[in-house]
């Protein structure tokens, strides 16, 4: 069996992984989508299964899962893609009932100098710059840009956080990936993007879940 962190995008692998979260389903674009974060103590993935796929997976938070030729997506039009396992119709999905890390382990803090690329990791530290707080994306060019496109298009302001964060070990560039993670980062809404002075974001210490991205890292939740 493989590790989680032997994941590159474009390779198949098999793994034994915890689910370490109860399973998200939704809509995308009529198909139905089932996401979850898994584990296995050396790296973190998001196992996603659509439509039929996803209909044959029974599975809950905690279960241990052995999984046979589960394929990392190539993601040419995002780089900013997270480490992903998707179950297709090859994949084997089974339980098991064996000794292996638990929820807890599976989650334990790292360093950032002890993450490579294209991993996951839980890290504490500081901010130590604010670069932004709020993006612009062109809906019209599909590409961000400043308050105003060279298209003449004023697009709306995306509640975005960009910085340098750093725990002691290593100082690397951040990006929150959505405008909920941004709030529970700022402790205020998307309302108040513009007006945040960065120095109130700066006064404390932070615990992240993020992953490593091309030398970025990109924060996927604020925890306690």
């Amino acid at each position: 069996m493989d590790k989680l962190s032997h994941l590159i995008p474009g390779e198949t692998i098999s793994v034994v992984v915890r689910v370490l979260e109860e399973p998200e389903e939704n809509k995308v674009n009529g198909k139905k989508k089932l996401k979850v974060r898994v584990g296995d103590g050396d790296n973190i993935a998001n196992l996603v299964a659509w439509d039929q796929e996803a209909d044959r997976l029974d599975i809950l938070k905690g279960d241990v899962l052995e999984i046979i030729g589960g394929e990392c997506p190539v993601s040419h039009k995002d780089t900013r893609h997270p480490p992903t396992l998707s179950v297709t119709k090859k994949t084997i999905v089974n339980k098991k009932q064996i000794r292996f890390p638990s929820i807890k382990e599976c989650m334990q803090r790292k360093f950032l100098d002890q993450i490579p690329d294209y991993s996951y990791g839980i890290v504490t530290g500081f901010i130590n710059q604010v670069y932004q707080t709020a993006s612009y994306f062109c809906e019209r060019c599909k590409k961000f840009s400043d308050e105003m496109c060279d298209c003449g298009n004023f697009p709306s302001p995306i509640f975005r956080i960009t910085g340098a964060f750093s725990d002691g070990t290593r100082t690397v560039l951040f990006s929150t990936i959505s405008e909920r993670v941004a709030e529970k980062l700022t402790r205020t809404s998307r309302r108040e993007a513009k007006r945040i002075n960065p120095k109130s974001i700066m006064d404390r210490p932070y615990r992240l879940l993020g992953y490593l991205r091309n030398e970025k890292f990109w924060v996927e939740d604020v925890l306690k």
